[in-house]
């Protein structure tokens, strides 16, 4: 017999005993919460051909767990390489694995989504092409999903508290499904003073003390919420055809203006200012950090969001991981709200949170 260290309850298991235990799991305390959500910023989860034609399920746990991923190897725990299937039943599996799954390990929990009333933000294939000043490809950019649907989590209590905690980490200060370079998944949760009764007491803290403690080295090759900076900007339009003037917004006026009011995608703007604009070549290697788009694509590691209305005025929200770079310098270039106010035309203001080691880290959770 073997037990496995995690975050989870102690599980016990030999090869014989799986489908039992698996059996065991699922009568055990199994509850139920409904999550509605509503997008902010569209949603991208991949579909047939290509086309974002629902919500699906499977593009959203992949950004949950790639944000379980970096939360749990900043509060020092367990996270493996899910790309090199390191875990497998019968050997020592990571903390996330347990809670997501691995080979020959069911998931811990079900995620379905229910009454989708989302659509596309626009009809029709066609990419949205924002090219900033200078840019002779510029951005491209799919219409996504746009509305309210439900997330229906179904496993026992503690795996619930757990979820809801990290979804509710994701509403704050991450994002849903694919494309967050580009600035899509930001949501919002409906219900949330009804979920509340369901983390049963959760807290980072005490899920921090049950990991099992990781002895090796920090690869910076993958995601640590101890190497990410986030941040929030809120303004207040001088008039409804602010965004037109944005540099590169000239091409697209007509395509954008129908769903102006919803959310505007001003991240080709931003990113362009930063990376062409102010970046220094001392500070790291550009396309590693800022992505690429060829054989060998690299995700960037810089997530702006498009803006949207918040309150009464709008707010734009995003995070950078800032390993392998220069990340003081970075930094502060990223929350230069002179940068932000020149390159957006209104004058606004910005919350952030820099890079942290875990004691703080734990603290700005706890405060989510």
């Amino acid at each position: 017999m073997q037990r496995i260290s995690t975050g989870l309850p102690a599980i016990t298991y030999n090869g014989q005993l799986t489908r039992f235990l698996r059996f065991c799991f699922c009568s055990r305390d199994w509850t139920m919460a409904d999550i509605r959500l509503k997008t902010l910023t569209p949603l991208w989860t991949g579909g047939v051909d290509g086309r974002a034609d629902r919500v699906h399920e499977t593009g959203l746990l992949g950004s949950l767990r790639w944000w379980y991923e970096a939360i749990v190897r900043g509060l020092g725990g367990t996270a493996c390489d899910p790309s090199r299937g390191e875990c497998q039943l019968g050997t020592q599996m990571c903390d996330v694995c347990q809670l997501f799954g691995a080979t020959g390990w069911r998931r811990r929990f079900r995620l379905a989504v229910i009454n989708d009333q989302t659509a596309p933000l626009w009809q029709g294939d066609q990419l949205l092409n924002i090219r900033p000043p200078g840019r002779n490809r510029g951005w491209f950019l799919p219409p996504g999903r746009m509305g309210e649907f439900t997330l229906r989590l179904d496993s026992d209590q503690e795996s619930i508290a757990r979820v809801l905690a990290l979804l509710r980490f994701v509403e704050r200060w991450g994002s849903l499904g694919a494309k967050p370079q580009l600035g899509y998944g930001v949501v919002e949760i409906q219900n949330w003073d009804e979920l509340r009764s369901q983390l049963n007491g959760f807290s980072w803290k005490q899920a921090a003390q049950q990991l099992a403690p990781n002895k090796q080295t920090s690869n910076p090759g993958l995601p640590n919420l101890c190497d990410f900076g986030f941040f929030r900007y809120r303004f207040q339009p001088p008039d409804p055809a602010w965004w037109s003037r944005i540099g590169g917004f000239e091409r697209v006026t007509i395509q954008v203006r129908p769903f102006a009011t919803q959310t505007v995608p001003v991240a080709p703007a931003l990113k362009n200012a930063w990376r062409f604009q102010h970046w220094q070549r001392a500070w790291g290697d550009d396309q590693r950090f800022w992505g690429r788009v060829a054989a060998d694509r690299i995700r960037g590691r810089v997530a702006v969001s498009w803006a949207y209305p918040h309150d009464s005025g709008w707010e734009i929200r995003g995070s950078a991981w800032l390993a392998d770079v220069r990340d003081d310098l970075v930094w502060q270039m990223l929350i230069d709200a002179r940068i932000w106010n020149t390159t957006l035309g209104v004058s606004g203001k910005l919350e952030t949170e820099g890079p942290q080691k875990k004691d703080a880290l734990l603290t700005f959770l706890e405060r989510i």
